[in-house]
């Protein structure tokens, strides 16, 4: 089976050690060829004046026309996002393009503890997981632990587990064979 390509596009002003880390991980738990490009500007037709943020579902159009030939595409942006249900997103997926951004900017918010910089990451890798759980076709999960449980909040996120339930690593088992992550969930 030939390995799966991730790649990570910066937009705006992203980055950090952190990036290295999220790539090592995700090679990792995914068998999967990770590619990170140089950042891209934001385009301008995804930003709303009135909401003084971006069209998440713009920006995910602009990702995939930027990525070429690659199995997903995950934005990673300091910019504050919406949708056409919520004013403020922390993510949002598109499953037929194999798509997503993230707000990294949002999960910055609210850092706590003595190690913020660790929670920052556990949040990120959350919304990562997610977001891939969902362009591999798993919807929302009603288990608060799970991984693919739908955030509305950072606490939620905070809340939930970097994992998936026994009942969504299942599912992934049965479309795509075994990955190092999915043993974690048994």
């Amino acid at each position: 089976m030939a390995r799966r390509s991730i790649l990570l596009v910066p937009v705006g002003r992203v980055s950090g050690p952190w990036i290295e880390k999220l790539m090592n991980q995700l090679a990792e738990s995914f068998l999967a060829r990770i590619e990170l490009t140089n950042p891209v500007p934001y385009p301008p037709s995804a930003f709303c004046l009135r909401r003084k943020r971006f069209f998440a579902h713009f920006l995910i159009d602009f990702l995939r026309q930027h990525a070429g030939d690659v199995d997903f595409v995950v934005g990673l942006t300091d910019a504050e996002l919406y949708n056409i249900h919520y004013n403020s997103v922390i993510s949002e997926t598109h499953f037929q393009a194999r798509s997503a951004v993230i707000s990294v900017g949002k999960l910055r918010e609210f850092l706590f503890g003595e190690r913020p910089e660790e929670l920052f990451y556990k949040r990120l890798y959350k919304e990562i997981l997610r977001s891939l759980g969902h362009m591999l076709g798993l919807g929302p999960c009603l288990n608060p632990h799970c991984v693919m449980y739908p955030s509305l909040s950072l606490m939620e996120t905070d809340l939930k587990s970097s994992r998936f339930c026994p009942e969504c690593a299942l599912k992934l088992r049965l479309r795509f064979g075994e990955i190092p992550l999915l043993r974690e969930a048994a």
